[in-house]
């Protein structure tokens, strides 16, 4: 069985070659313009996805750090005393209020980042 490609192009006449030329030339005139868009559109994912993992970095970061064994309230109850763990468990609300107070001015500052950075580029 014989491809006969040529023979086949030896049919067409010049209004069947018109079409062709137009859809072809067009192709090589736009194709560095959508390779273009095509990069920006991949930049701007990858920097989505960056910003994405670097944010997931900073909460687990920002997260309190776990209690130790020693200070669990079941371990700590014949110790110290009722004033001791009241304070203990006062001193452990705040250290979690200041890493959520720091978390949250952090979105901030990013936030406004971000605002800045879409006011610059228009």
């Amino acid at each position: 069985m014989e491809i006969k490609l040529f023979d086949n192009l030896k049919d067409y006449s010049l209004k069947d070659y018109f079409p062709m030329f137009i859809v072809i030339t067009a192709y090589l005139l736009f194709r560095p313009y959508l390779m273009k868009l095509g990069g920006e559109l991949q930049k701007r994912e990858h920097r989505k996805a960056n910003e994405r993992a670097r944010a997931e970095a900073a909460a687990q970061a920002l997260a309190p750090p776990a209690p130790d064994e020693q200070f669990t309230e079941e371990s700590t109850q014949s110790v110290w005393g009722r004033n001791a763990r009241r304070r203990q468990k006062e001193r452990i609300k705040e250290i979690e209020k200041a890493y959520r107070r720091k978390a949250e001015m952090e979105a901030e500052e990013e936030s406004d980042k971000e605002i800045e950075e879409l006011l610059l580029t228009e």
